[in-house]
Protein backbone atom coordinates (compact mmCIF):
# COMPACT_ATOMS: atom_id res chain seq x y z
CA UNK A 1 0.00 0.00 0.00
CA UNK A 2 2.81 2.31 1.28
CA UNK A 3 5.28 1.50 -1.12
CA UNK A 4 4.55 4.55 -3.90
CA UNK A 5 4.75 6.55 -1.17
CA UNK A 6 8.05 5.57 0.11
CA UNK A 7 9.66 6.03 -3.62
CA UNK A 8 7.90 9.61 -4.38
CA UNK A 9 9.47 10.51 -1.06
CA UNK A 10 13.07 8.86 -1.53
CA UNK A 11 12.97 11.10 -5.45
CA UNK A 12 12.50 13.96 -3.91
CA UNK A 13 14.42 16.67 -1.26
CA UNK A 14 11.80 19.21 -0.78
CA UNK A 15 8.27 19.12 -0.41
CA UNK A 16 5.67 22.00 0.10
CA UNK A 17 2.56 20.09 2.34
CA UNK A 18 -0.96 21.54 1.80
CA UNK A 19 -5.06 20.99 2.22
CA UNK A 20 -8.04 21.72 1.80
CA UNK A 21 -9.65 25.83 2.79
CA UNK A 22 -10.60 26.51 5.73
CA UNK A 23 -8.67 23.09 7.62
CA UNK A 24 -10.21 21.32 10.25
CA UNK A 25 -8.47 19.01 12.69
CA UNK A 26 -7.87 16.48 10.63
CA UNK A 27 -6.33 18.24 7.65
CA UNK A 28 -3.49 20.35 10.35
CA UNK A 29 -3.28 17.25 11.87
CA UNK A 30 -2.37 15.31 9.09
CA UNK A 31 0.24 18.04 7.53
CA UNK A 32 1.76 18.64 11.12
CA UNK A 33 2.06 14.56 11.15
CA UNK A 34 3.38 13.85 7.54
CA UNK A 35 5.86 16.96 8.10
CA UNK A 36 7.26 15.91 10.94
CA UNK A 37 7.74 12.21 9.76
CA UNK A 38 9.37 13.74 6.39
CA UNK A 39 11.34 15.77 8.48
CA UNK A 40 12.95 12.85 10.17
CA UNK A 41 13.56 11.87 7.08
CA UNK A 42 15.67 14.73 6.53
CA UNK A 43 13.88 16.17 3.74
CA UNK A 44 12.68 19.69 3.97
CA UNK A 45 9.11 20.86 3.84
CA UNK A 46 7.23 24.11 3.66
CA UNK A 47 3.29 24.20 4.93
CA UNK A 48 0.90 25.93 2.75
CA UNK A 49 -2.84 26.88 2.86
CA UNK A 50 -5.07 28.68 1.17
CA UNK A 51 -6.88 29.67 4.47
CA UNK A 52 -5.47 30.49 8.16
CA UNK A 53 -5.57 27.70 10.73
CA UNK A 54 -8.35 27.90 12.85
CA UNK A 55 -7.20 29.39 16.18
CA UNK A 56 -8.18 26.20 18.35
CA UNK A 57 -5.94 23.99 16.26
CA UNK A 58 -2.83 27.05 16.61
CA UNK A 59 -1.34 24.55 19.49
CA UNK A 60 -0.10 21.94 16.78
CA UNK A 61 2.01 24.61 15.16
CA UNK A 62 3.86 25.58 18.11
CA UNK A 63 6.35 27.80 15.61
CA UNK A 64 3.88 29.26 13.61
CA UNK A 65 5.26 27.65 10.32
CA UNK A 66 2.09 27.15 8.39
CA UNK A 67 2.09 29.71 5.63
CA UNK A 68 -1.16 31.16 4.17
CA UNK A 69 -1.11 31.78 0.15
CA UNK A 70 -0.57 35.47 -0.30
CA UNK A 71 2.08 36.02 2.28
CA UNK A 72 5.07 37.74 1.31
CA UNK A 73 7.35 35.50 -0.01
CA UNK A 74 5.01 32.35 -0.27
CA UNK A 75 4.98 32.41 -4.36
CA UNK A 76 8.40 32.05 -4.28
CA UNK A 77 8.36 29.07 -1.96
CA UNK A 78 6.36 27.24 -4.13
CA UNK A 79 9.29 27.70 -6.86
CA UNK A 80 11.86 26.10 -3.93
CA UNK A 81 10.25 22.95 -3.87
CA UNK A 82 10.53 19.39 -5.76
CA UNK A 83 7.85 17.72 -5.17
CA UNK A 84 3.65 18.49 -3.71
CA UNK A 85 2.03 16.22 -0.46
CA UNK A 86 -1.78 16.80 -0.70
CA UNK A 87 -3.84 15.90 1.99
CA UNK A 88 -6.97 15.20 3.49
CA UNK A 89 -8.52 16.33 -0.05
CA UNK A 90 -8.74 14.69 -2.98
CA UNK A 91 -9.35 17.54 -5.57
CA UNK A 92 -7.96 21.28 -6.71
CA UNK A 93 -10.95 23.07 -6.38
CA UNK A 94 -11.06 22.49 -2.71
CA UNK A 95 -7.58 23.75 -1.92
CA UNK A 96 -8.45 26.69 -3.39
CA UNK A 97 -5.84 29.56 -4.03
CA UNK A 98 -2.36 27.37 -3.36
CA UNK A 99 -4.36 24.47 -5.83
CA UNK A 100 -4.46 27.01 -8.72
CA UNK A 101 -0.68 28.00 -8.14
CA UNK A 102 0.37 24.25 -7.84
CA UNK A 103 -1.68 23.54 -10.68
CA UNK A 104 0.78 26.01 -13.14
CA UNK A 105 3.44 24.19 -11.42
CA UNK A 106 4.85 20.93 -13.48
CA UNK A 107 5.52 19.34 -9.90
CA UNK A 108 4.99 15.78 -9.22
CA UNK A 109 2.37 15.15 -6.56
CA UNK A 110 1.23 12.68 -3.33
CA UNK A 111 -2.57 12.50 -2.21
CA UNK A 112 -3.35 10.74 1.08
CA UNK A 113 -6.90 11.05 1.69
CA UNK A 114 -9.91 9.22 2.80
CA UNK A 115 -12.48 11.34 1.34
CA UNK A 116 -14.86 9.54 -1.27
CA UNK A 117 -14.90 10.08 -5.14
CA UNK A 118 -11.72 11.55 -5.76
CA UNK A 119 -10.61 13.59 -8.96
CA UNK A 120 -8.88 10.97 -11.79
CA UNK A 121 -5.67 11.61 -12.78
CA UNK A 122 -5.06 14.45 -9.44
CA UNK A 123 -1.89 13.15 -8.68
CA UNK A 124 1.04 10.92 -9.50
CA UNK A 125 1.01 8.40 -6.56
CA UNK A 126 -2.40 8.22 -4.28
CA UNK A 127 -3.16 6.43 -0.82
CA UNK A 128 -7.18 6.98 -0.54
CA UNK A 129 -8.79 4.98 1.58
CA UNK A 130 -12.35 5.71 2.39
CA UNK A 131 -12.77 3.48 5.78
CA UNK A 132 -10.44 5.51 7.17
CA UNK A 133 -11.68 7.40 9.74
CA UNK A 134 -9.22 9.74 9.43
CA UNK A 135 -6.61 11.05 7.08
CA UNK A 136 -4.72 11.13 10.60
CA UNK A 137 -5.29 7.04 10.65
CA UNK A 138 -3.41 6.70 7.23
CA UNK A 139 -0.45 9.07 8.04
CA UNK A 140 0.13 7.15 11.25
CA UNK A 141 -0.27 4.11 9.23
CA UNK A 142 2.64 5.41 6.90
CA UNK A 143 4.86 5.74 9.85
CA UNK A 144 4.68 2.36 11.30
CA UNK A 145 5.21 0.90 7.81
CA UNK A 146 8.57 3.09 7.97
CA UNK A 147 11.35 2.67 10.19
CA UNK A 148 11.12 6.11 11.76
CA UNK A 149 10.12 6.75 15.21
CA UNK A 150 6.59 7.62 16.24
CA UNK A 151 7.77 10.74 18.40
CA UNK A 152 5.49 12.88 20.50
CA UNK A 153 4.79 16.19 18.27
CA UNK A 154 3.66 13.23 15.68
CA UNK A 155 1.61 11.61 18.00
CA UNK A 156 -0.38 14.82 19.13
CA UNK A 157 -0.58 16.05 15.59
CA UNK A 158 -2.44 12.56 14.65
CA UNK A 159 -4.33 11.87 17.47
CA UNK A 160 -5.72 15.87 16.89
CA UNK A 161 -6.54 14.76 13.46
CA UNK A 162 -8.35 11.35 14.33
CA UNK A 163 -10.09 13.13 17.30
CA UNK A 164 -11.72 15.38 15.65
CA UNK A 165 -12.65 13.89 12.38
CA UNK A 166 -14.66 10.58 14.60
CA UNK A 167 -16.57 13.66 16.80
CA UNK A 168 -14.54 12.79 19.53
CA UNK A 169 -14.44 8.98 18.59
CA UNK A 170 -18.65 9.06 18.76
CA UNK A 171 -19.36 9.14 14.86
CA UNK A 172 -20.32 5.87 12.95
CA UNK A 173 -16.47 6.42 11.50
CA UNK A 174 -15.00 5.36 15.08
CA UNK A 175 -13.95 1.68 14.49
CA UNK A 176 -11.54 -0.77 15.95
CA UNK A 177 -9.32 0.49 13.70
CA UNK A 178 -9.16 4.50 14.50
CA UNK A 179 -9.43 3.15 18.49
CA UNK A 180 -6.06 1.15 17.74
CA UNK A 181 -4.73 3.83 16.25
CA UNK A 182 -5.24 6.39 19.11
CA UNK A 183 -3.90 3.77 21.60
CA UNK A 184 -0.83 3.38 19.99
CA UNK A 185 -0.91 7.64 19.82
CA UNK A 186 -0.93 7.24 23.59
CA UNK A 187 1.35 4.68 23.58
CA UNK A 188 4.26 7.21 22.01
CA UNK A 189 2.81 10.49 24.56
CA UNK A 190 -0.56 11.75 23.44
CA UNK A 191 -2.58 12.33 25.98
CA UNK A 192 -6.46 11.90 25.64
CA UNK A 193 -7.49 14.20 28.17
CA UNK A 194 -4.98 17.25 27.45
CA UNK A 195 -5.92 16.94 23.36
CA UNK A 196 -9.36 16.82 24.43
CA UNK A 197 -9.03 19.94 26.46
CA UNK A 198 -6.98 21.70 23.68
CA UNK A 199 -9.68 20.70 20.77
CA UNK A 200 -12.90 21.26 22.25
CA UNK A 201 -11.87 22.81 25.73
CA UNK A 202 -10.86 26.16 24.61
CA UNK A 203 -13.55 27.97 23.60
CA UNK A 204 -13.72 32.09 23.03
CA UNK A 205 -15.86 34.60 24.61
CA UNK A 206 -17.31 35.15 20.76
CA UNK A 207 -18.60 31.60 20.34
CA UNK A 208 -20.64 32.27 24.39
CA UNK A 209 -21.79 35.20 22.62
CA UNK A 210 -22.84 33.82 19.41
CA UNK A 211 -24.73 30.75 20.99
CA UNK A 212 -27.51 32.37 21.99
CA UNK A 213 -28.36 34.02 18.39
CA UNK A 214 -27.86 31.37 16.49
CA UNK A 215 -29.53 28.81 18.14
CA UNK A 216 -33.11 31.27 18.57
CA UNK A 217 -32.83 30.62 14.71
CA UNK A 218 -33.70 26.99 15.06
CA UNK A 219 -36.27 25.80 13.15
CA UNK A 220 -37.40 22.25 11.47
CA UNK A 221 -39.83 20.24 9.07
CA UNK A 222 -40.49 17.17 8.09
CA UNK A 223 -41.55 16.11 11.51
CA UNK A 224 -38.14 17.68 13.22
CA UNK A 225 -35.99 15.29 11.14
CA UNK A 226 -34.41 18.11 8.91
CA UNK A 227 -33.32 20.93 11.19
CA UNK A 228 -31.23 24.02 10.40
CA UNK A 229 -30.06 27.03 12.16
CA UNK A 230 -28.35 30.51 10.09
CA UNK A 231 -25.79 33.32 11.68
CA UNK A 232 -25.74 36.28 9.70
CA UNK A 233 -22.73 38.40 9.42
CA UNK A 234 -23.63 41.40 11.31
CA UNK A 235 -24.55 39.11 14.14
CA UNK A 236 -20.92 37.49 13.84
CA UNK A 237 -19.41 41.19 14.07
CA UNK A 238 -21.56 42.21 16.64
CA UNK A 239 -20.15 39.50 18.75
CA UNK A 240 -16.74 40.29 18.11
CA UNK A 241 -16.70 36.47 16.47
CA UNK A 242 -15.83 34.04 13.47
CA UNK A 243 -16.66 31.29 11.81
CA UNK A 244 -14.49 29.15 13.86
CA UNK A 245 -16.11 30.46 16.91
CA UNK A 246 -19.57 28.38 16.18
CA UNK A 247 -17.64 25.25 15.46
CA UNK A 248 -19.64 22.32 17.14
CA UNK A 249 -23.32 24.52 16.86
CA UNK A 250 -24.53 22.08 14.29
CA UNK A 251 -23.77 19.24 16.75
CA UNK A 252 -25.80 20.49 19.80
CA UNK A 253 -29.23 20.49 16.86
CA UNK A 254 -27.84 17.13 16.06
CA UNK A 255 -28.31 15.60 19.56
CA UNK A 256 -31.76 16.14 19.40
CA UNK A 257 -34.28 13.49 19.39
CA UNK A 258 -35.19 12.80 16.11
CA UNK A 259 -32.86 15.03 14.27
CA UNK A 260 -31.41 13.45 11.17
CA UNK A 261 -29.76 16.23 9.39
CA UNK A 262 -28.57 19.88 10.59
CA UNK A 263 -27.84 22.43 7.69
CA UNK A 264 -25.99 25.55 9.24
CA UNK A 265 -26.00 28.49 7.35
CA UNK A 266 -23.05 30.77 7.50
CA UNK A 267 -23.06 34.66 6.02
CA UNK A 268 -19.51 34.83 4.53
CA UNK A 269 -17.66 38.49 4.26
CA UNK A 270 -17.74 37.98 0.31
CA UNK A 271 -21.57 37.96 0.49
CA UNK A 272 -21.92 34.05 0.01
CA UNK A 273 -23.64 31.18 2.45
CA UNK A 274 -21.37 28.53 4.23
CA UNK A 275 -23.44 25.53 5.05
CA UNK A 276 -22.14 22.85 7.23
CA UNK A 277 -24.04 19.88 7.03
CA UNK A 278 -24.37 17.11 10.09
CA UNK A 279 -25.88 13.89 9.46
CA UNK A 280 -26.85 11.48 12.04
CA UNK A 281 -26.59 8.68 9.65
CA UNK A 282 -29.86 8.23 7.63
CA UNK A 283 -28.81 10.97 5.18
CA UNK A 284 -25.84 10.93 3.50
CA UNK A 285 -24.75 14.63 3.71
CA UNK A 286 -21.80 14.28 1.19
CA UNK A 287 -24.32 13.38 -1.70
CA UNK A 288 -26.08 16.82 -0.88
CA UNK A 289 -23.07 18.84 -0.58
CA UNK A 290 -21.50 17.22 -3.79
CA UNK A 291 -24.94 18.90 -5.54
CA UNK A 292 -24.39 22.51 -4.89
CA UNK A 293 -20.64 21.99 -5.48
CA UNK A 294 -19.63 21.14 -1.91
CA UNK A 295 -17.32 17.79 -0.28
CA UNK A 296 -16.72 15.85 2.57
CA UNK A 297 -18.34 13.01 4.17
CA UNK A 298 -21.21 10.77 4.68
CA UNK A 299 -21.42 12.55 8.21
CA UNK A 300 -20.30 15.79 7.72
CA UNK A 301 -19.72 18.06 4.90
CA UNK A 302 -19.75 21.61 3.54
CA UNK A 303 -20.57 23.61 0.36
CA UNK A 304 -20.84 27.26 -0.51
CA UNK A 305 -24.36 28.79 -2.25
CA UNK A 306 -25.20 32.32 -2.75
CA UNK A 307 -26.86 34.38 -0.34
CA UNK A 308 -28.78 36.17 0.80
CA UNK A 309 -29.90 34.38 3.65
CA UNK A 310 -32.93 33.86 3.42
CA UNK A 311 -32.38 32.44 -0.74
CA UNK A 312 -30.11 29.89 0.49
CA UNK A 313 -32.60 28.34 3.38
CA UNK A 314 -34.99 28.17 0.65
CA UNK A 315 -33.02 26.60 -1.90
CA UNK A 316 -31.31 23.71 0.37
CA UNK A 317 -33.78 22.69 2.35
CA UNK A 318 -36.21 22.86 -0.98
CA UNK A 319 -33.37 20.24 -2.12
CA UNK A 320 -33.07 18.08 0.96
CA UNK A 321 -36.71 17.80 1.74
CA UNK A 322 -37.16 15.67 -1.79
CA UNK A 323 -34.83 12.98 -0.35
CA UNK A 324 -37.02 9.66 0.69
CA UNK A 325 -35.73 9.95 4.47
CA UNK A 326 -37.85 13.55 5.03
CA UNK A 327 -40.95 13.02 2.37
CA UNK A 328 -41.61 9.27 2.70
CA UNK A 329 -43.57 9.62 6.24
Amino acid sequence: MWSGIRQFIERHDSFVVTSHINPDGDAIGSEMGLTHFLRALGKQVVIMNSTETPEVLRFLDPEDEIRVWGEPGTRELLDDVDAIFIVDVNNWEHIGYVGRALQARSLPRACIDHHQESTRDFADVTVSDTTAAATGVLILEMIRDSDVELTLPMADALFAAILTDTGTFRFSNTDARALRAAADLCDAGSSAFEMHRKVFGSKTWGAGRMLGPVLSTLESAAGGRLAWISATLESINNAGATHDDMDGFADLVRSIKGVELVLFFKETSEGDIKVSLRSNGNVDAHAIAKHFGGGGHIMASGMRVQGPMQHAIDMVTRECLHLPVFSSR
